[in-house]
């Protein structure tokens, strides 16, 4: 997997766009006009190395800064952070609407087909907004202020979103995550935590699901699902994944054997799963640590097949001819057909907990339920409930034939070192 250089409020082009934002608020003439940042990222970057290669992917991107640059206004400042980020800052602008207009224009400009080659191909933009006065008074807060209402963009798929204070609710104070993520690795502050998943109808432990967590000491937790975010976004998801199967795989072998063979599932996102990359990260991590693969189960969204159903197909293919097992996360959130489920490479289909937490007070939550596991035993999958958290709801998957359960009425996501003593008590426990 390529990784991409990540932006950092370390390198000279975030310091050059924090001079350029400076420089406009010291020589603004009036505060009858206003300044804007646009911070712009471009999608699909993996997907475009894959379909063309390195080398003509980073040509086509070179050739998109400068169509963005001329894009740009004279006396507008326009940079690249890094390999996917772009930024704009604006000035003179009387309004709101200006910005918008500016990012319209950038996004018009970025739908544009690139060329290297003798190759064509195209990427998606999304553009986060944060002008002066209304959203920030001095040049950090209006960058950051940028990058949130990127972010906002990135995870709700809007081509261009304009910050409002809302949108950083549930983010975390101190707002240079990226940054601290790449150095989350290097300092051990990136770790594993297991899940059991218990097999009916006799409840035996028969694997876990591997769950990054990242721990900041008194700095506080970052909730995966922001983190996860921030790494996709930014490139940085490559090295958390090689992390995951690494640690996951590495893990399985450190156990003692008296836990037998129990199985590991570690999630890929939607971008790697489409990597096929992906296929020689498992079988170098199960030959590193000298695994059996078939204890591996690759979890993917089905929001991820959705996004590019040929490529993740065969990248899904690959890995279960290597003998791992796929798994479909969040199943019943995609909209996913009959005709795709035909030939999907897959061994398993996890029902979204959503449904499951709430399928004893809503009947249309019950029924979905009842029909995934109709529907994956009909293509000869096996179907795990997430989110089962007390014994009425266990019951009530057992007696619709569900194989195999999680959730925090069984066990919530456990350090590594305390999984073996869970199973052991587990399975001496009565199940009565």
């Amino acid at each position: 997997m390529n990784s991409a250089t990540p932006m950092s409020a370390g390198n000279n082009g975030y310091a050059d766009c924090l001079e350029a934002v400076h420089g406009r608020l010291a020589a603004r003439e009036s505060r009858l006009f206003g300044i804007a940042v646009l911070m712009v990222y471009v999608h699909q970057v993996e997907q475009l190395q894959a379909i063309v290669g390195r080398a003509n992917a980073l040509r086509m991107l070179d050739e998109l800064r400068n169509k963005l640059s001329h894009a740009s206004r004279p006396g507008d400042y326009f940079a690249r952070l890094g390999e996917r980020k772009f930024v704009l800052v604006l000035s003179n602008l009387r309004n709101e609407g200006h910005a918008l207009l500016a990012a319209n224009k950038i996004l018009r400009t970025g739908s544009e087909p690139l060329m290297s080659g003798g190759q064509q191909a195209n990427v998606r933009l999304s553009v986060g907004i944060s002008m002066f006065p209304a959203h920030a008074r001095t040049a950090e807060a209006m960058m950051q202020c940028a990058e949130v209402a990127l972010l906002e963009a990135w995870k709700t798929s809007q081509p261009s979103v304009v910050y409002k204070p809302r949108h950083a609710d549930g983010l975390i104070a101190g707002w240079d995550l990226e940054t601290q993520l790449a150095n989350a690795l290097k300092h051990g502050d990136l770790v594993l935590n297991y899940q059991p998943k218990l097999a009916l109808p006799d409840l035996k432990a028969v694997g876990v699901e591997a769950l990054m967590r990242w721990n900041r000491g008194e700095a506080g937790n970052v909730p995966p699902e922001i983190f996860i975010d921030i790494a996709e976004m930014t490139g940085q998801i490559d090295p958390l994944t090689r992390f995951a199967f690494d640690r996951a795989l590495r893990q399985l072998a450190e156990w003692p054997k008296n836990l037998g063979q129990v199985g590991v599932a570690v999630n890929v996102t939607p971008s790697i799963a489409c990597n096929p990359d992906l296929v020689d990260v498992i079988r170098n991590a199960a030959a590193l640590h000298s695994v059996d693969v078939s204890r591996l189960t690759v979890e993917v969204t089905e929001h991820a097949l959705m996004l590019d159903r040929e490529r993740s197909r065969r990248v899904l293919s690959d890995i279960r001819e290597l003998g791992a097992r796929v798994s479909i996360d969040e199943f019943g959130t995609g909209y996913f057909s009959l005709s795709g489920m035909k030939d999907i490479p897959a061994d398993e289909l996890k029902i979204d907990k959503s449904f499951v937490l709430n399928m004893q007070s809503e009947k249309a939550d019950r029924k979905v339920v009842e029909q995934v596991i109709a529907f994956g035993h009909a293509f000869d999958l096996e179907v795990v409930a997430v989110g089962v958290e007390n014994e009425s709801v266990a019951q009530d998957l057992a007696t619709m034939g569900c194989d195999c359960m999680q959730g925090y009425h069984f066990a919530r996501p456990l350090p590594p070192e305390e999984i073996p003593a869970w199973i052991n008590a587990w399975r001496r426990a009565p199940k009565d």
